[in-house]
């Protein structure tokens, strides 16, 4: 499809940002109404199947004077970096048996069709191929040679652009959690108590916890736990400790435990007025150093592991201390869809209406590890995404068996509410995940 207006082609403007004597032509042609592209970098017809393809699928021969594309002639993948761009695709010659590169990569070295005068061998989307200027490298270059994994490499584009339209501020890259120290973690989060609990404090009179755990969260998580009448109970992670009173409401027998010092001054100040019978703990998930073995009927822990960083540890832990065949009930955010980089991507990115949310925008779903980041009042904090089979496989080290999962959303009456919160948001996507688990035995 040939437009009228005057747009300079894309692939021309990329590739004139790494290589500046790169003269840019004019986009007359698109496959999408988007991209628009001039001749060089438009389509082209294979040889073999006739039919036409990206620019970047093809290879020359110049001994059989053809052009191949990849479906035809399937290529592997070279790690070369040139352009910007880490790779070219290398095809093997069924006629020349020689190795070729695709079209693109040829152009940067100077040996594309084009460059070498023979236009009457390659046919683009229109005919009027003739009128190009051709750029030529002022002689033959080759690309600089790369390691495969740094081909793979790109960055987290999803990611790039919820720094720029978010409220989330990143003060650090993702970056393996080996990287990073569990003193500072924890120091981070004392710092931070005292704010979440005068954050939550506000937003919740009737001492529920913030909306997500009110509205999608913790419908799911009483389903799953049921009655809990006489049974001994480790809150995992208590935070301020409304979930462990709650519990202890409906007749549980509850220990608290967070890492935290604050949120435990906190949690006992609140029993010293209810005294519910609730105990309190200052300990880390990955150290129980003073609960005994096999001690607790169930476990609970409600938006934790985010901040935990040997979470293998914790699970493990975590294990010991539950009673053989007894539940560990635990959510957190969705692997998926609540990574810390995702986001939901809107026009105009202002609106108040959740319906202008087009779609959630996820990327680089397997790199996992630790982001230092904050929101609103919060100081810096570093979180942890982290995979499904991650997850599921420290869940087996540790001796647990995956019973369900809940990907939990709001009730209608809830959403009519909350429209803000909850309509065209939580109940398109889940952005949080519950595991049901029992220890084996």
């Amino acid at each position: 499809m040939k437009l009228q207006h005057k747009v300079t082609c894309f692939y021309c403007n990329k590739i004139q940002a790494h290589d500046f004597d790169y003269p840019p032509r004019e986009g007359k042609f698109t496959t999408d109404e988007t991209a628009l592209r001039c001749a060089i970098h438009s389509q082209f017809q294979c040889s073999s199947c006739k039919k036409f393809h990206h620019f970047s699928w093809l290879y020359w021969c110049e001994k059989e004077q053809k052009l191949i594309c990849g479906t035809c002639n399937s290529p592997t993948l070279k790690p070369v970096s040139f352009w910007g761009t880490t790779y070219t695709y290398c095809f093997q010659c069924s006629d020349c048996q020689n190795e070729h590169n695709d079209l693109y990569y040829s152009e940067f070295q100077g040996t594309h069709p084009w460059q070498t005068k023979k236009k009457r061998y390659t046919k683009a989307i229109i005919n009027q191929v003739d009128e190009e200027e051709n750029w030529i490298p002022r002689e033959y270059r080759e690309g600089k040679s790369i390691q495969l994994e740094e081909a793979l490499t790109i960055p987290d584009f999803a990611l790039a652009i919820r720094k720029e339209k978010t409220t989330v501020k990143f003060h650090s890259p993702l970056i393996n959690q080996e990287e990073v120290n569990q003193v500072e973690v924890q120091n981070q989060w004392e710092l931070n108590s005292s704010q979440w609990i005068k954050i939550v404090n506000e937003i919740s009179k009737d001492d529920r916890g913030d909306l997500n755990r009110q509205l999608i969260i913790d419908p799911s998580m009483w389903e799953l736990i049921g009655e809990v009448k006489g049974l001994r109970v480790l809150d995992a992670g208590c935070g301020n400790g409304y979930f462990s009173r709650a519990l202890a409401q409906k007749g549980a027998k509850v220990t608290g435990v967070d890492q935290s010092r604050v949120f435990i001054d906190y949690c006992e100040k609140v029993e010293q007025e209810k005294k519910q019978g609730i105990q309190y703990l200052a300990e880390s998930m990955e150290n129980l150093n003073a609960i005994d073995n096999e001690s607790y009927d169930l476990i609970i822990s409600n938006i934790v592991f985010i901040d935990v960083l040997h979470y293998r540890k914790a699970l493990i832990e975590l294990a010991r201390v539950l009673k053989p065949a007894g539940r560990f009930i635990w959510s957190n955010l969705h692997p998926v869809f609540g990574r810390i980089s995702s986001i939901f991507y809107r026009i105009p990115m202002d609106t108040p209406r959740n319906e202008e949310r087009l779609y959630v925008m996820i990327d680089r779903y397997f790199d996992s590890g630790g982001t230092k980041i904050s929101w609103g009042s919060m100081e810096p904090i570093w979180q942890f995404d982290r995979t499904l089979s991650e997850y599921t496989s420290a869940l087996k080290e540790a001796g647990f068996v995956i019973c369900e999962i809940v990907e939990p959303k709001p009730n209608k009456d809830d959403i009519k509410r909350h429209p803000r919160h909850l309509a065209f948001d939580a109940d398109r996507i889940p952005f949080f995940i519950i595991y049901e688990c029992q220890k084996a035995g």
